[in-house]
């Protein structure tokens, strides 16, 4: 069988044990990664699983400067 890619907000309140609203306000602050599909809202695994190893905080990769 091949595993899921991607999670809707019910599946992802299983993977990761949040209320929908917590999930929802999170994807309104834009402070969770996230994917919409027109009206849906989708979470892909890898980065949610990112997301909460890295204690709920978006990562923001910043360039590196060159060294001298």
């Amino acid at each position: 069988m091949e595993k899921t890619k991607f999670l809707n907000v019910p599946m992802l309140v299983k993977h990761i044990h949040l209320r929908k609203s917590t999930i929802y306000k999170r994807v309104s602050e834009n402070t969770i990664p996230h994917i919409k599909l027109g009206t849906r809202t989708l979470f892909e695994i890898e980065q949610i699983d990112k997301w909460v190893m890295n204690g709920g905080r978006m990562n923001d990769d910043l360039p590196q400067l060159p060294k001298l």
